[in-house]
């Protein structure tokens, strides 16, 4: 008996030993450090060297901190992929390197006039801190898989790290910033999908600030809108179930009204816009819609997905155009666009939805 319990002695003497050898030699993630070296008013490029674009080439962020207490977290668009044909024929996504230069880029051509130009006469975000999230994925920055493709021109490697790249960035802005009176989280296209579907998660970082989604371009039509096949297809490739799921409650199988009703529901007090063209040329395009038909879904979406909510409201205009916020000053709909923004971020309660009038 006495030698029984010496071999079980020893035995968990060794497993313990084992467990102390393995706690030790796994190494430990450091601490995100802030991020530092900022002026306020200018823009400055922060790499990421843990973030990866779709070639595997690292990318970062940009930064302007403002003068007011407000966070703006924008998520950049530029197309979509899920497979040979999309990425690699077509090319309908952007691709990396994303650094410096690449933003520069954007900083002289894409944001004067933009939502994110301080400069820019009734900008209600004019004070606000900003932080451009750039986009190499093509995963509407909710992607978690590497994918190989393979067609004529042999197999292509496409890193699908949208979410991962944006975790790495929440962490670092999150200590950065700990405190925003309001969190605005924005994003054109992808970055306006991007915006909705990840909003819950980049919310959390901040419990205790207002919120306000503003999503241009993004809509969250409802069930039946776009092709199963179509947005498998785009579940699959970007690994996003894992996201989808629990966001949509199973749902977000052929639209993306059931995560703009999740989102309201879990941020009530929260404030949520949706800004589109009534017959966006390129969002019909990724839908594989016609342009009437968009314009339908869209209406549909105002009625049935939106006008259900307390806290959502829609701002549709007429036309092809895509990407509003690049140049807001553009739109009116009943009031323009900066206005009803500004409405909308200063909790004013006549905030109301504005749509074209049907008909021809």
């Amino acid at each position: 008996m006495l030698a029984r319990l010496g071999l079980v002695r020893s035995a968990l003497a060794a497993l313990l030993a084992a467990a102390l050898t393995a706690c030790e030699s796994t190494p430990v993630a450091p601490a995100p450090e802030p991020i530092t070296g900022l002026t306020q008013g200018a823009w400055t490029w922060v790499p990421f060297p843990d973030t990866a674009c779709q070639d595997g080439s690292p990318t970062g962020l940009a930064v302007s901190p403002g003068s007011g207490p407000d966070l703006v977290l924008f998520l950049n668009g530029g197309g979509a992929c899920w497979d040979y044909l999309s990425c690699e024929v077509l090319s309908l996504a952007t691709r990396g390197p994303f650094g410096e230069a690449e933003f520069e880029g954007l900083r002289s051509g894409v944001l004067p006039g933009s939502i994110l130009d301080r400069e820019l006469p009734g900008n209600p975000l004019a004070d606000a801190t900003f932080v451009f999230v750039p986009y190499c994925t093509g995963d509407v920055h909710v992607g978690d898989r590497v994918t190989t493709y393979t067609g004529a021109g042999g197999p292509a490697t496409w890193r699908h790290v949208g979410r991962n790249n944006l975790d790495a960035f929440l962490r670092r802005v999150a200590i950065t910033w700990p405190a925003p009176r309001r969190l605005v989280v924005s994003g054109s296209s992808a970055g306006g999908f991007g915006a909705l579907l990840e909003y819950d998660a980049i919310r959390s970082r901040w419990p205790a600030s207002a919120g306000f989604l503003l999503d241009d371009s993004g809509p969250p039509v409802g069930e039946g809108s776009i092709s199963t096949a179509l947005v498998s297809a785009w579940r699959e490739a970007w690994g996003a179930s894992a996201l989808l799921d629990p966001l949509c409650d199973g749902g977000c199988r052929s639209g993306f009204g059931a995560a703009l009703t999740s989102v309201a529901e879990r941020w009530p007090q929260d404030r949520l816009a949706i800004v589109a063209s009534l017959n966006d040329a390129v969002v019909s395009g990724y839908f594989e819609v016609r342009e009437a038909d968009l314009e339908a879904d869209l209406r549909a979406m105002a009625s049935d997905v939106v006008a259900p909510l307390p806290n959502a409201r829609v701002f549709l205009v007429p036309g092809e155009r895509h990407a509003l916020l690049t140049s807001p000053a553009d739109y009116t709909q009943g009031v323009p666009l900066l206005g009803w923004i500004s409405a909308g971020l200063g909790g004013d309660p006549s905030w109301a939805s504005e749509l074209p009038p049907e008909g021809p």
